[in-house]
């Protein structure tokens, strides 16, 4: 028997930079954990459609100031097709996904939104695979079945009283998760073309202008001078931790680490979002939101494992939007 080839020892740097990579996809996963607590105390002061245009407007700003700070946007010509499908892309992605996310959020509770969030590879396979961008194997059908069994379950939980937990606001995120998930299988036609500063500049722009029919009024009867601090804290949150530094940091993660790899961290986040509201809001987790949650992630990552397994670089639609933010 051949003896074994030896070793080389990993380079130091190389370690490094793999534990930079993932401290910082902890650090998202924590902020879109985050996000969900943020959204609450928002909504203690402003409404869900208020809150909606106004997280999407200030990321917009944000994004823009960045984005004409370093040139990005100087000599961007697009076709009329290209701004078509962006129009698109934010339609579903932007606008769409948050006046259902917050709206959902807004009738539901932590743990529920959280884990509603997490289907999201789910539905994205469910359209890919209606669009015949992925083939559909008995793994991957035993996953979708799981995970819509463990949303049958969490539906069903009425939750302790004073919950907050309702049926109408599990099915409004549900719709959330399904226009995301539209959003991801359009946003692969794209991603090669733009940088992630410029495309989140672009749809976050478009988004905040879809909006305004819907959003514009509530914003401005918005009882401004009763708000309190925890309001303004959590509309800031959902901007900047919610939006702007998780996006931006995804991508720069992704420049170091395999989207398989670090998709496994978004299994933490339903848990830690759960915790937190727990902790922070003093919400209940009964044994039909335990038994539904497991039923979800289990589904999940029955789907996602081939698109792991196959070569580490998850070229799966569905195995990226396991990095989904929570909304």
């Amino acid at each position: 028997m051949n003896s074994p080839l030896p070793i080389a020892p990993a380079n130091p740097s190389t370690r490094s930079s793999h534990a930079r990579m993932h401290l910082l996809m902890l650090l998202v996963v924590v902020c879109w954990a985050s996000n969900i607590i943020a959204g609450k105390q928002a909504l203690t002061g402003f409404s869900a459609l208020a809150l909606a245009q106004l997280r999407v407007l200030g990321s917009a700003i944000l994004f823009l100031i960045g984005a004409l700070a370093t040139g990005r946007l100087r000599g961007l010509h697009l076709s009329t097709h290209m701004w078509l499908l962006l129009a698109a892309i934010a339609a579903n992605g932007i606008a769409a996904n948050q006046l259902t996310f917050i709206g959902g959020m807004a009738r539901s509770t932590v743990a529920h939104t959280g884990l509603i969030v997490a289907l999201g590879p789910v539905m994205v396979l469910a359209i890919a695979v209606m669009m015949r961008q992925e083939a559909l194997t008995p793994w991957k059908i035993a996953g979708m079945v799981i995970a819509f069994a463990g949303v049958g379950i969490l539906t069903a939980d009425k939750g302790g009283q004073g919950s907050g937990s309702h049926l109408s606001g599990d099915l409004i995120l549900l719709v959330s998760t399904i226009v995301f998930a539209v959003y991801i299988v359009l946003l692969k036609e794209v991603t090669d073309q733009f940088d992630t500063l410029t495309l989140n500049t672009i749809i976050f722009a478009m988004g905040a202008i879809m909006m305004l029919p819907f959003c514009a009024r509530p914003v401005v009867v918005t009882h401004w001078s009763g708000l309190s601090l925890e309001s303004w804290w959590g509309l800031v949150f959902l901007i900047v931790f919610g939006s702007v530094l998780p996006y931006l940091l995804f991508a720069y993660v992704l420049t170091g680490l395999a989207a398989s790899r670090a998709a496994a961290f978004n299994y933490l986040q339903p848990i830690i979002a759960s915790a937190l509201g727990v902790w922070i809001l003093s919400e209940q987790i009964g044994s039909k939101v335990v038994a539904g949650g497991s039923l979800i992630l289990a589904g999940v990552y029955l789907t996602e494992r081939e698109s792991g397994e196959d070569d580490g670089r998850s070229s799966s639609v569905a195995n990226v939007v396991g990095l989904k933010p929570g909304g």
